[in-house]
């Protein structure tokens, strides 16, 4: 029996700067899910003022092209929060 195709996808984690109100973190949430959809990816996960998201897509592979994309939406956040983007990972089951 062979083994399953691993489900690749990257994780994302904020914190937000302390002078930054947490509304801030609730538009830093909303434009990444709307950044994420456009590209057909999608993210569970979130908190408050320390937030992870799990990133993946939907039935197939999210890409190191698209784990940079979303490094290039962190930094313009850079002001609001301290943003890091993993790098592509197997996010199926563990053996």
């Amino acid at each position: 029996m062979s083994a399953p195709c691993p489900i690749l996808g990257f994780t994302v984690r904020i914190g937000l700067h302390e002078s930054a109100p947490e509304s801030q973190g609730a538009a830093l949430t909303q434009s990444l899910t709307q950044m994420l959809a456009t590209h057909d990816l999608v993210a569970s996960g979130g908190g408050r003022r320390q937030l992870l998201f799990i990133v993946s897509r939907e039935g197939s592979q999210a890409t190191e092209a698209e784990r940079r994309l979303v490094e290039g939406w962190a930094s313009e956040w850079s002001d609001v929060a301290d943003i890091a983007v993993s790098d592509l990972v197997d996010l199926g089951p563990a053996s």
